[in-house]
């Protein structure tokens, strides 16, 4: 074939694509809606541009910075920390001093470094933790599948958000002293400053107290969300269909109820900083908080300001021991606050009144022994019923010392030629206690008489030589119960401590005194880090639970389904019904959900799949019926076509009807392949169908020229009709009678399977 014939070929050809195109119809085009630049998208940026300006202001005004003490030039700033996209690794560090801390024997590989133990320490821990947020930001490019809106895989989403919400947290943690601060400055704290001036917040206390209870009304959400889901779940696989919309309602109703009431009545369990869980690790030792003996008193201001003059302190320039109680944590560990500095007067070591103490100086080898007694007093000289119930033992301390006045003799120290013992009986004569060397003791002793003995014992050189002198003494002390004038106190002694030993007090206030109840009892000292502790985990999964519940109402809304389609008409070209009438929108689904009506109502769609199979972005429309399918079940029964029917159709579900239908072993089947025709045949197809063919088409000979095809195929079919098997029961499963559904799916299984 020559050149000019291959070009007659080509010019024919395009001439008959030409006439073909030019005969065709016009191609439908979609009308695309939206919104112009100005002004909707100027205005719409101001306003978040503005709410953004807002929020920063409002933060500015609501946590003004603290303002720290003059700059050293000459010493380490004391507020360092890194730029804040590093404040999560910086958190972990802050952290790391919390988690357990080792010696690693490093073995062959130290001997080759040089470093036979390596330290596993707070900055091991910090580098280590900060890598696991780091490896998993570093994940996805090598995770497989497509990308995911966060819509249509939530749990994945809420993993992400568990993971955000954790960094945010950790980063919280890492400024744990700058919140500190934060935290005490409200109008309720008071402290001294350095020149012994009183010094008190600013901001109301109620600011404070909500940024506290944000982790545990985090924690409330969380117990909210499980207890309705498993419930949710227990309750419809026990009901089904009878649990509806109602009962879900109540049972959010009532898991709000539970999870709230457990948030009120744990809260104290947070606020105390976990005491029982040992402060989330930030309590290593409860003993450490057992031998706290610090305690409020009586504090002479340097100056009276105008703290002193709201609170009416300014005229006695005292703070009086009650207000410390409100602004520090003493004693965590005792329930009553013990006088330990002996501020009453509780001890009398000449009477021998909670306390015993002599001492001597002798020359050479005398040596020292004494012994005598004393008495821990139940306090019913203070109240009638004695100590409070309470406090079961009194606390006391033994301690001894000497010294001489050589510190060695030919080399050797004079302390090790000096050997004494200190003994406590109780009444019976039974040894209570009894120490060497001048060891010491604390002890919890019970109210009553005790004896003690205290001997000094003098060897080697130092007993030869009598113009070396000896010192000695011994001190028993036992602490009872701080006590504090009432508000109802005469002469403005309210608040301040008592002085027994002072006749003139003591005869003004009377017995208007009493021992104070720990308000700090169980009061982790480092509450702030058990709780920044506890916002690290539970917060984060309460965050992520509440991004999951949104993305399942978002799905149960279908914007994620139909927010993927960009209008490329295929699922209207593979729809078989709008094949016929559809118009120039997108297919049966989308024009019903975006409520556009084009003629071809929702309940014509056949659910065949053929829009999804055809969907490039992978759009479920199908799974949109399912959904308003669902809002159905447990309320009103929809109003769709075929309702003439229903009564019908739903009778046919009962077992009674059963006997309705021809029995397997009766019906001729000479096939193990059946045509079930449905209803078509069975009932008026104008009645039924008219709203798809407009009664232009007998859907009844649809079964005639069926088997007129298996006849041609040579195809030997069986006639299932509609004497043999119920109704397909797709009318019921649009209306959610799913019940209805199940009974008439259940017994054609049924059916088909005898035959």
């Amino acid at each position: 074939m020559g050149l000019i014939d291959n070009f007659g070929r080509v010019a024919s050809m395009y001439m008959e694509e030409k006439e073909n195109l030019q005969k065709a119809e016009e191609k439908r085009k979609r009308t695309r809606t939206g919104h112009g630049f100005w002004p909707h998208e100027v205005l719409r940026d101001t306003i978040i541009f503005a709410s953004m300006i807002t929020i920063l202001l409002f933060y500015a005004w609501l946590i003004p910075p603290p303002l720290h003490g003059a700059a050293d030039p000459y010493a380490q700033a004391g507020f360092v920390f890194p730029d804040w996209y590093v404040l999560f690794s910086y958190g972990y560090l802050r952290w790391g001093e919390y988690l357990p801390q080792f010696v690693v024997p490093t073995g062959f590989v130290g001997d080759i470094v040089g470093q036979p133990m390596f330290p596993w320490n707070a900055a091991w821990w910090g580098a280590a933790l900060t890598g696991i947020p780091v490896g998993i930001l570093a994940l996805p490019p090598f995770l497989g599948g497509r990308e995911k809106r966060p819509v249509e895989d939530p749990w994945f989403a809420a993993a992400g958000a568990v993971y955000l919400a954790h960094i945010w947290f950790i980063s919280v943690f890492s400024i744990n002293i700058f919140l500190e601060l934060y935290g005490k400055n409200r109008s309720d704290f008071c402290k001294l400053d350095s020149h012994g001036d009183l010094l008190c917040g600013t901001r109301e206390p109620w600011i404070a107290e909500v940024f506290n209870s944000i982790p545990w009304v985090m924690t409330g959400v969380l117990m909210w969300i499980c207890i309705y889901f498993i419930g949710r779940g227990l309750l419809i696989k026990a009901w089904g269909t009878g649990f509806t919309v109602a009962k879900s309602r109540q049972l959010l109703v009532g898991a709000l109820i539970i999870s709230s009431a457990a948030t009120v009545a744990t809260f104290d369990t947070y606020d105390k900083g976990f005491w029982d869980a040992k402060g989330l690790l930030t309590i290593k030792d409860y003993g450490e908080l057992e031998a706290m003996r610090t305690q409020p008193s009586d504090v002479h201001v340097h100056a009276v300001n105008e703290f002193t003059d709201e609170r009416g302190w300014s005229e006695s320039e005292i703070v009086p021991t009650t207000a410390w109680l409100n602004w520090n944590i003493y004693q965590p560990a005792r329930y009553i606050i013990t006088d330990f500095n002996d501020a009453n007067g509780h001890q009398d070591a000449e009477k021998g009144q909670n306390a015993a103490s002599e001492g001597s100086t002798f020359n050479g080898g005398e040596g020292f022994i004494t012994n005598g007694s004393f008495t821990i007093t139940n306090f019913e000289e203070h109240f009638e019923d004695g100590h409070p119930e309470e406090f079961t033992s009194v606390t006391t301390d033994l301690a001894c010392e000497y010294r001489s006045s050589e510190r060695k003799i030919d080399g050797v120290s004079t302390q090790s030629m000096i050997s004494t013992t200190l003994t406590v009986f109780d009444t019976s004569g039974k040894e209570v206690i009894s120490f060497d060397d001048c060891a010491g003791a604390t002890i919890e002793m019970s109210v009553g008489d005790y004896n003690y003995a205290y001997e000094v014992v003098v060897s080697g050189p130092l007993a030869l030589n009598d113009s070396i002198t000896t010192e000695t003494s011994f001190l028993i002390a036992s602490y009872q119960p701080l006590l504090v004038w009432n508000e109802n106190a005469p002469g403005g002694l309210a608040g301040y401590t008592v002085n027994l030993s002072n006749d003139a007090e003591m005869a003004l206030g009377g017995k208007a005194y009493s021992y104070i109840e720990n308000p700090t009892y169980h009061q982790n000292p480092k509450s702030l880090d058990a709780k920044l502790t506890y916002a690290m985990f539970i917060p984060c999964i309460t965050f992520g639970a509440l991004v999951f519940v949104l993305l399942r109402y978002m799905a149960r809304g279908y914007e994620f389904e139909m927010n993927k389609c960009y209008g490329c008409d295929l699922c209207d070209d593979a729809c078989p019904v709008r094949l016929f009438n559809g118009g120039d929108k997108l297919n049966i689904i989308y024009n019903s959900w975006n409520n556009e009506d084009d003629g071809v109502p929702l309940y014509s769609c056949l659910t065949c799949t053929a829009c999804t199979n055809a969907s490039p972005q992978l759009v479920n429309y199908d799974s949109y019926v399912d959904i308003r399918r669902s809002l159905i079940v447990g309320g009103p029964q929809a109003e769709i076509p075929h309702t003439v029917l229903q009564a019908v159709l739903n009778a046919e579900a009962d077992e009674a009807a059963d006997i309705d239908f021809i029995a397997t072993e009766d019906y001729p089947i000479s096939s193990n392949i059946g045509y079930y025709p449905g209803c078509v045949d069975y009932l008026d197809q104008e009645m039924v169908f008219s709203h798809v063919n407009e009664g232009s088409m007998n859907l009844g000979e649809s079964t005639t020229s069926a088997f007129t095809l298996f006849e041609e195929m040579g195809t030997d079919v069986s006639y299932l009709g509609r004497d043999f098997l119920k109704c397909c029961g797709h009318d019921q499963k649009w209306q959610g009678l799913d019940e209805v559904f199940e009974k008439l799916k259940a017994y054609n299984q049924r059916k088909i399977n005898e035959s």
